[in-house]
């Protein structure tokens, strides 16, 4: 798109004029996004409580319990916690290796037939969810294998970190520059609010069916076909957001053949570089103020740690699923609309809560005062640690009660999912870290080394919290709560390192 067909925010989407309407209606515009969101949010939390109830019946099966017994034995639930840990790793690890190429792709060729790939991945994983839960089948004799299949193609698209990259650069594309904010956070929203309808949507549609052992069919197949409609959506009506004469031109310099060894070495080194260099915007700095004085700054690296301890700790949720499931008995409609619940009190406090508190409460900033900036590096540094030390008392709280109040159970649960501002609020905190120490130039670094350190996180938490989990719900279940609320509060204790100087300071070497 050039910039004069971008749009802003405060432009109409129904022109006067019937010229106007018709153009309007066929030109890239982030709106169009608003459907391809909510559905695949939809479609995803449609079949987020039937997937708890496939990974029992395959531990089950797999350990030759039978049915009225599963959801008393200790051993189906390790089980079935090292199959949804399989399960998220290798979606982790594939994604966070296939995203970089894929967006790439797309800056040549579209950003539809990317949209397009990656929500064809996330319905082969609902297709094979689907095939495993069909008795009488191969699929469903060896479902605990064949179901990494639904994974392997999924990540292998990119999986949801593409999807989302590529939701991101099509409201780049089309949207002029300042007007993307508002935007970003209406899709977000959308996003939330999705997640929030598909578990309750889920429930009224197997109520109205009245056949608990048929949920995760109905389901699948209902998920499936969101994705299906959705697809051709994106492939007949959603308008292409990068002009054809900006696509194709990738350069044909330095393209020549290399032999197939030294292309594999050289991708290898490439994708271990892209890895490793962005951590390194976390190493402490030597920075001088104008009095002088020269010090070592980690106030980044403590973000930095404060904020990969926060993405493990949310790797709590998977299992928590699980672990309700198994201590109140819970039948897939009922962790659905537990689900649904979870997912709009997150909403609620991204999309209503959070603005507010940082709209009356966060300091103006004095473009014309450089030390104005420690006054906002201190709000935030102390919302994320209010938001941390709420989410590990909850979950300590949780540890603490007896499993048999239900009511506390939830209570609690929906306490730690609306204190969910900590990660847009420790992202927050980065930035200004950064832009205090005299570094503002490498924002763009920092945000990378982020998404390093989410996906390095998000690879590390499903194995930690399965094996934590599986070694101790005969005994301790609580256990994986305790470790959620050590690491919250161990990322509490990280960012209390950062200061607060006050002195106009500029970063000079490692």
């Amino acid at each position: 798109m050039s910039l004069s067909d971008s749009q802003s925010e405060g432009e109409p989407l129904l022109a006067g004029s019937a010229q106007r309407i018709e153009h309007a209606s066929s030109r890239p515009s982030p709106y169009w996004l608003v459907p391809v969101v909510i559905f695949a949010s939809m479609a995803r939390g449609v079949s987020m409580a039937p997937r708890v109830q496939v990974y029992n019946d395959i531990a089950c099966r797999a350990l030759d319990i039978a049915l009225d017994d599963c959801k008393l034995s200790s051993d189906v639930q390790g089980r079935a916690a090292r199959i949804q840990a399989s399960i998220t790793t290798v979606m982790s690890v594939l994604s966070a290796l296939a995203t970089g190429p894929w967006s790439h792709w797309g800056d040549f060729h579209g950003r539809k037939p990317l949209l397009f790939f990656t929500l064809s991945g996330a319905l082969s994983m609902e297709l094979v969810y689907l095939l495993v839960t069909r008795e009488n089948t191969p699929f469903y004799d060896y479902a605990e294998h064949f179901i990494m299949v639904g994974p392997v193609l999924d990540g292998l698209v990119g999986g949801l970190s593409a999807f989302n990259g590529v939701v991101h650069a099509y409201t780049s594309d089309c949207t002029a520059p300042g007007s993307r904010a508002k935007i970003f956070s209406t899709l977000q929203g959308m996003v939330f609010i999705g997640l929030a309808i598909g578990p309750w949507l889920g429930g009224l549609i197997t109520s109205s069916i009245g056949t608990e052992s048929l949920n995760p069919y109905t389901l699948f197949f209902v998920s499936s076909a969101m994705l299906a409609l959705l697809l051709c959506f994106v492939a007949l009506v959603l308008p292409e957001s990068i002009e054809k004469k900006y696509q194709h031109s990738e350069t044909n310099v330095g393209r020549r053949r290399k032999p197939l060894k030294a292309s594999i070495k050289s991708g290898f080194a490439e994708l271990l570089a892209g890895f490793l260099s962005p951590i390194s915007i976390f190493i402490p700095r030597i920075i001088t103020n104008f009095e002088g004085s020269r010090k070592r700054d980690w106030n980044l690296t403590f973000a930095g740690g404060a904020l990969f301890l926060y993405l493990i700790s949310i790797g709590v949720f998977s299992i928590k699923y699980l672990y309700a499931k198994h201590i109140y008995s819970w039948s897939s409609n009922e962790l659905g609309y537990y689900m649904s619940l979870l997912w709009i009190t997150r909403a609620i406090n991204l999309l209503v809560v959070l603005p507010l508190v940082v709209n009356y409460l966060k300091p103006k900033h004095q473009p014309n005062d450089p030390l104005s900036i420690w006054s906002e590096l201190r709000f935030d540094k102390l919302l994320a640690q209010a938001s941390l030390f709420v989410d590990a008392s909850a979950d300590a709280l949780v540890a603490i009660v007896p499993s048999s109040s239900q009511p506390a159970f939830v209570a609690f649960s929906c306490l730690s999912s609306f204190t969910s501002g900590g990660n847009p609020t420790l992202h927050s905190l980065g930035a200004v870290c950064l832009h205090a120490s005299g570094r503002s130039a490498e924002v763009g670094s920092l945000f990378g080394a982020l998404a390093v350190l989410s996906a390095v996180a998000h690879v590390i938490s499903p194995t930690l919290y399965a094996v934590t989990y599986g070694t101790t719900v005969a005994t301790f279940p609580k256990a994986i709560f305790v470790l959620a609320a050590s690491l919250l509060g161990t990322a509490v204790l990280l960012l209390g390192f950062v200061r607060i100087r006050n002195r106009v300071t500029l970063a000079t070497r490692l």
